[in-house]
């Protein structure tokens, strides 16, 4: 749903939620196929608000 609203790839919400984790945390995507590699570097870009955070950390917990 979350990546529904943006209009991009669960990928893409995937690496925006892991570059929100802080300063500390790094994304370090692969691909090979270069559409994949422009929409991973598009996900920088992408701003997750604090409830699509919450929600999304919710869904990575074994209870959520």
């Amino acid at each position: 749903s979350v990546a529904r609203a943006h209009g991009v790839s669960p990928a893409q919400v995937r690496i925006a939620w892991t570059l929100h984790q802080g300063p500390h945390v790094l994304a370090i995507p692969g691909t090979g196929n270069p559409d994949h590699l422009a929409e991973n570097v598009a996900a920088g870009a992408l701003r997750l608000t604090g409830a699509e955070l919450a929600l999304l950390g919710e869904a990575r917990t074994p209870n959520g």
